[in-house]
């Protein structure tokens, strides 16, 4: 879990510093709050950072479950670390294989228009 949280936090934290002066002057200027300024301009122009920030954290922890199953944990990894240890290359590429389309499946559901 730590592995992956600086990369959903920081691409936010530039999506929402990275919205443009005009944006936030005109929310002051309608008589926003900060709080409304909060969930009516800046989250949704920090959109599409924080799906890459998500998209990123699913990838990250599909890199971690090999890692994982070394140490003991069950998941995806587990085949591909038997794999290895009985030098199977057909099971090791099946299994990496799997973690593969898991990954694509999973960044394709993702994926967000850009405006």
């Amino acid at each position: 879990v730590i592995f992956v949280l600086p990369a959903p936090i920081r691409l936010t934290h530039l999506g929402v510093s990275s919205t443009p002066k005009p944006l936030l002057e005109a929310a002051q200027a309608f008589g926003a709050t900060r709080q409304q300024t909060l969930w009516k301009v800046e989250l949704p122009y920090a959109f599409p950072q924080i799906m890459a920030g998500l998209n990123q954290t699913i990838m990250l922890s599909l890199s971690m479950v090999v890692i994982a199953a070394l140490v003991g944990a069950d998941g995806l990894g587990v085949p591909v670390v038997r794999a290895l240890n009985q030098v199977n290359t057909s099971l090791g590429f099946e299994s990496g294989f799997i973690i593969v389309v898991v990954a694509i499946v999973l960044d394709r559901m993702l994926r967000v228009e850009q405006r």
